[in-house]
């Protein structure tokens, strides 16, 4: 039996929003913060394609 495949839905930029962040660069801090470090372009791409690289 295969197991069910997950779907889901990749919703950053409402999040960024809701958070009063308008700039994929506004996210650069907090990831700092956490110990994740990412250029502009990385945040950039991540927040366009989601966590795999698809949409």
């Amino acid at each position: 039996m295969m197991a069910p495949k997950l779907d889901y839905h990749w919703h950053l930029r409402k999040v960024m929003a809701d958070r009063g962040m308008f700039s994929t660069t506004d996210l650069i801090p907090p990831l700092q913060e956490r110990g994740i470090s990412l250029s502009s372009s990385q945040v950039y791409r991540s927040s366009l394609s989601g966590p795999n690289g698809s949409a």
